[in-house]
């Protein structure tokens, strides 16, 4: 330990310097400045939320409370960006082949990480100061000291969890961020639930000891508390008997010996459904898809909605569940692969040139896209068929609004690829993004033929719903305007490769 002096010095000035750097220094819209502030306008709206009705809960629940949100946020932040400040980069390497200790890389890691668990636990107390209110200000600080710990040791927990599975398996690196963004995305639904309710609700105080003036001892709450302290707490002990350089050094060789393997040639499937340049663009958009972190997360969505109906008391004999089922596949379709479908030709940026270079026709671009927007309505009817059987309905009427459905999805698809065609002329985006998230950018669409082919989409659906609910017989009057929109994308398509052809 009495190497890391020196190094761990300097590589926490070089962390500090950078981020100030990229979030205040040399940012011209100062994203610093904007994510604290927005930071701040969350917590205020969760200390209006609490303000306006107080809930009445145990100060040990209320402790666990701010411990868990802090650690489960430590551990999100760590799953999303672990892997790019543990095993990438130039810093990375070069402590590596020096002389430097590889612990310093993890313990700058741990270090450099307190101001922003400062900063979360300044934020999470503040959010849940009128529930601590009436306690007193003890209270209070012990909420805010609860919090920080949950930050630091839910790091530390996501240390662990990073370091001993990339040890062993280095090829769950790329499945990192995308577990990260479903916890994200699973813990701002369970605070969304704890603000819109959940909070008020009986069984909650059950969680634990009651306030300390009702004389029982916080025992249920400290047990949950160390369950998830342990393996950040072990992880500490190791760190200061030096095992963690080992673990993180093997790591890394794992993690080089893997690209090293990857950027070797490797025999693949073509994945075209389609002859010719139609089935090339198709297949071009599904290999990206499948390279594609974010992919994970679409199919885990996919997935849920195949199986929360189960969940859920489904009676197709109730008035509209009919309709409710339909919408519930055109949800999980639209709001979730309706994102990758509406920013295909976005997504091509300067390569959208390609198929004017290769001879290729207007329609043979349409129809490549179309075609790889196809997983859109076939999610759609297999998740309306699934809800629609679970609710009790009867084989063919199971199918028929799983039809419906399919429809519906075939025409928000067409409109979608139809108004996302004039995004076919190369250029930028209209927003970029930096970091961990680029990724996940590259499946939204980013240009404006696909923000309205997307919202576009959006209401064609509504649209299609309320006609299922009050006249379905008016259904069809919907197809005129997605095949229209075909058309005007093919004319637009058309006119660029004339007007690339005469250039």
């Amino acid at each position: 330990m009495s190497d890391l002096g020196l190094p761990l010095k300097a590589l926490l000035l070089a962390a500090w310097r950078a981020a100030f750097n990229d979030a205040w220094r040399f940012s011209r819209l100062r994203t610093g400045l904007w994510r604290a502030l927005s930071h701040l306008f969350l917590a205020g709206l969760a200390l209006w939320r609490l303000s306006s009705d107080p809930p009445a809960l145990p100060a040990g629940t209320l402790f666990l409370l701010g411990f868990a949100e802090a650690w489960l946020f430590a551990l999100v932040l760590l799953l999303l960006r672990g892997s790019e400040r543990l095993f990438t980069g130039p810093v990375v390497r070069l402590v590596h082949l020096s002389p430097a200790p590889a612990q310093a890389v993890v313990l700058a890691d741990v270090v450099g990480s307190l101001p922003q668990r400062a900063w979360s636990a300044l934020v999470f107390t503040l959010a849940l100061y009128p529930a601590a209110r009436p306690a007193g200000l003890w209270a209070v600080a012990a909420l805010l000291a609860a919090t920080l710990a949950g930050g630091i040791l839910g790091h530390l927990t996501g240390l662990v969890a990073v370091l001993s599975m990339v040890r062993r398996w280095p090829g769950t690196l790329v499945a990192l961020p995308a577990a990260g963004m479903a916890l994200a995305l699973s813990t701002v639904l369970a605070v969304s639930y704890l603000l819109a309710g959940g909070l008020w609700e009986p069984g909650l105080a059950g969680l634990g000891a009651p306030a300390p003036e009702g004389g029982r001892a916080l025992s249920g709450e400290l047990i949950l508390m160390a369950v998830l302290s342990l393996p950040g707490l072990l992880w500490a002990a190791g760190a200061i008997r030096s095992r963690g350089a080992d673990a993180h050094r093997e790591g890394w060789l794992a993690v080089l010996e893997m690209a090293d393997r990857r950027s070797r040639p490797l025999r693949s499937r073509w994945p075209a459904l389609l002859p010719g340049p139609a089935g090339a663009l198709q297949a071009q958009a599904w290999l990206a898809a499948r390279r594609n972190w974010f992919s994970l997360i679409r199919l885990a969505f996919a997935v849920a909605g195949l199986v929360l109906p189960f969940f859920l008391e489904v009676d197709i004999a109730r008035p509209r569940v009919a309709t409710y089922c339909i919408g519930a596949g055109l949800l999980f379709a639209i709001f979730n692969y309706g994102e990758q479908v509406a920013g295909l030709f976005s997504a091509d940026g300067e390569q959208a040139a390609l198929p004017v270079l290769a001879g290729t026709r207007p329609h043979q671009v349409l129809l490549g896209k179309w075609t790889a927007g196809l997983p859109l309505p076939l999610v759609a009817w297999a998740t309306t068929l699934v809800w629609a059987w679970s609710g009790g309905a009867a084989p063919a009427q199971a199918l028929g609004l799983a039809a419906t459905a399919l429809a519906i999805a075939l025409g928000c698809l067409t409109w979608m690829i139809g108004a996302g065609a004039f995004d076919a002329a190369p250029g930028q985006a209209v927003f970029r993004v930096e970091g961990e998230l680029a990724v996940a950018f590259e499946q939204v669409p980013t240009r404006p033929g696909g923000m309205v082919g997307l919202a576009g989409a959006a209401l064609l659906a509504g649209a299609g719903l309320w006609l299922h609910a009050s006249a379905p017989v008016w259904l069809p009057a919907l197809a005129p305007l997605p095949v229209l929109a075909f058309l005007a994308g093919s004319w637009r398509v058309r006119r660029l490769m004339r007007m690339g052809a005469e250039g």
